[in-house]
């Protein structure tokens, strides 16, 4: 009777240990997952590996450790304890969505595709299984079948504004921006207050649209001579979903050049452009073309332009032009630049150009500091100022600095109709030069 007693005790003592333990680790990974959802993924690192460390076989400590890794960009050390949760369970959801998302966040589309049609396969009705291949679909660029999931959770979901703010974002992908406002709306429709959507909707009305008509004229003033003339129209078109061209006539020099203003000579060019975006990160613009320059000398242009997007808005530019004639000295010009948002509506993007004409003592130096401010709604100003030294300097003087300021502002009145001014004033050792343009782009929409 003792030994039974002594017996049932220790039952009642080991099971009050097991339930203590098991309450104690449901403590810790509760605490491990607050600290990952609020992004202190170290100190979840640390809670996470703990467990592991005690437990090498728990599985919501194996995915947890696996989604702490993934949001903190580690995706090896993920794969890894995604891999080691699926040999213990090899069809569990929550492993195979978190190894997905691992794939598509670090680029592999592919993989990322495969498990999410595995868990489509396993589970055909896993809401989980149908967003992801409709997010890894949009990532990877195909926004065509981004946009057949997301439409179909907005159906089968019609209270949940997340696939409406993805189905726009696929609608985006393709230049539909139309389509992407109507979900958009709807999506705030359900919740006004939502940022995520509202912030998107104003983007829009910056995006590109699929066919835009610029005309744009100016007023320049040096020397006690001015001139009036049209400066740009350019015809520009979405040719595909990568690549955008444009047709440009280009007066501008007639109006930048303080000889050409004195003189109330023309230096018109006609150019063919395009611009291909490769990826999320890389877009490239070229163009060619013919300038005439005054006394019919015609001069050939080819430029280009390599643009490097950052993270959090940040971005490289470097690019140039090559102006050849047999007529006429050679010129090229390259320049580079870093964008920097300091706020939402705030950025800096200082510029720095080098050229030289073929025959000149020394090349020009150029110093740009840009400032931009710009709303959601597209409303943007830009205000800079600009130093540097030119390479040809007057025969009764020393002076070779030039400095100046501008000014040009984008008014996005509606949709379809957007305004531009520019200001511009520049002292040079041969003159000052004062210019004032205004502008007007037609944007035609589907």
């Amino acid at each position: 009777m003792k030994a039974k007693f002594l017996y049932l005790s220790f039952l009642f003592l080991l099971t009050l240990s097991v339930q203590g333990q098991s309450g104690d680790l449901e403590k810790e990974l509760n605490h491990a997952r607050q600290l990952a959802t609020s992004g202190r993924y170290a100190e979840a690192e640390m809670v996470y590996e703990r467990i592991i460390a005690q437990h090498p076989n728990n599985p919501d400590a194996l995915v947890g450790a696996g989604y702490n890794y993934s949001w903190s960009k580690q995706y090896d050390k993920a794969r890894v304890k995604f891999e080691a949760a699926l040999a213990l369970a090899p069809n569990a959801a929550e492993a195979l969505v978190g190894q997905a998302y691992n794939q598509a966040w670090s680029g592999n589309y592919a993989l990322a595709k495969r498990s999410f049609e595995k868990l489509q396969s396993l589970q055909p009705d896993h809401v989980e299984a149908s967003k992801g291949l409709g997010y890894v679909h949009l990532w990877a660029g195909d926004g065509a079948i981004a946009i057949e999931y997301f439409q179909d959770l907005a159906i089968k979901f019609p209270g949940e504004t997340e696939y409406r703010i993805a189905l726009a974002q696929a609608y985006l992908s393709r230049h539909k921006i139309k389509n992407a406002r109507i979900a958009l709306r709807s999506a705030l429709q359900i919740d006004p207050a939502n940022r995520v959507a509202g912030d998107l909707l104003k983007s829009t009305y910056g995006a590109a649209a699929p066919l835009e008509f610029d005309i744009c004229a100016g007023h320049s003033a040096t020397g006690g001579e001015s001139k009036f003339s049209i400066r740009t129209l350019q015809l520009t078109g979405q040719v595909s979903r990568n690549l955008r061209m444009y047709l440009k006539y280009d007066n501008a020099l007639t109006s930048d050049l303080a000889a050409l203003v004195r003189a109330n000579q023309e230096a018109q060019a006609l150019s063919l452009g395009a611009v291909y975006g490769w990826n999320r990160s890389f877009t490239t613009r070229l163009e060619y073309g013919a300038r005439i320059l005054p006394d019919n000398i015609n001069q050939q242009l080819i430029s280009g332009e390599q643009v490097y997007f950052l993270q959090n808005g940040m971005l490289l530019k470097a690019g140039g032009f090559y102006g050849w004639s047999n007529k006429t000295p050679k010129e090229w010009m390259v320049y580079g630049s870093f964008r920097a948002p300091l706020t939402r509506w705030y950025a800096i993007e200082p510029f720095y150009f080098l050229s030289r004409v073929e025959g000149a003592a020394q090349a020009d130096t150029r110093f740009l500091l840009n400032n931009q401010f710009r709303t959601p709604k597209g409303y943007e100003l830009n205000v800079g100022l600009l130093y540097g030294k030119t390479g040809a300097v007057p025969t009764d003087s020393n002076d070779s600095k030039i400095f100046g300021s501008y000014a040009t502002a984008i008014f996005p009145f509606s949709q379809v109709v957007w305004g531009q001014l520019s200001f511009r004033w520049e002292r040079t050792p041969f003159a000052d030069l004062t210019v004032a343009a205004a502008g007007i782009k037609l944007r035609l929409e589907k």
